[in-house]
């Protein structure tokens, strides 16, 4: 079934065509007083062929340019354990350096090129983990998008089921009135017919 669908929609209009029809059935069905109206199960006999499910994410990489993916991966860094563990090290190590050094120093307390550093870094920092983000922001309504399609497709195409199960339901017990009906008719037909051949045997020259 699911090879079917696939086929389907390959063999259907280009992607962005057929995302974009998908997208006006939903909404067609979510205007919809009733569905189980004609109108609705035309829309959901249109629908049912079509894929709804995407995987998001595997869009949005093809889609990543270079400073979203470097976003990605320096936000992933940051927010690490090995990080902070760095970080302090190479913090504390600047400082132990400086202090050795004596008089020497590159950078004497108060530490102002430590300070330079640390200031550009966090102000470089915060825009790369906004951007990462805002991009998962966004990753997260495409899937909310895609789940609320495909959960709406589900609660249409069970809604439909119902509607079906609720028809064969009425059609057999239609069906089991008039065999009943039937049955009852020929059980009286027999009977009668019994009676008739009782009554020949014990009057075979049809006196009383």
């Amino acid at each position: 079934m699911y090879n079917d669908l696939l086929l389907t929609r390959i063999a259907a209009a280009p992607a962005d065509e057929a995302d974009a029809r998908i997208q006006e059935l939903i909404d067609e069905i979510e205007e919809l007083n009733s569905i189980v109206s004609p109108k609705a199960q035309a829309l959901i006999r249109d629908l049912r062929p079509r894929i709804v499910t995407d995987d998001v994410y595997e869009e949005f990489d093809e889609q990543a340019s270079l400073g979203d993916r470097l976003a990605d991966r320096l936000a992933a860094v940051a927010g690490s354990w090995r990080f902070i563990i760095a970080f302090c090290l190479l913090m504390a190590g600047w400082i132990g350096i400086n202090f050795a050094m004596g008089a020497g120093t590159f950078d004497p307390f108060p530490f102002i090129l430590l300070n330079l550093t640390l200031s550009t870094l966090a102000a470089l920092q915060a825009p790369v983990i906004l951007m990462s983000q805002n991009r998962q922001a966004t990753k997260d309504r495409a899937v909310a998008q895609n789940d609320y399609q495909v959960n709406l497709k589900n609660e249409v195409e069970i809604a439909d089921l119902h509607r079906k199960i609720d028809a064969l339901s009425e059609a057999l017990a239609m069906q089991t009135r008039l065999v009943s009906a039937l049955v009852e008719a020929r059980r009286k037909e027999l009977n009668a017919t019994v009676r008739v051949m009782e009554s020949a045997r014990e009057f075979p020259n049809g006196a009383h």
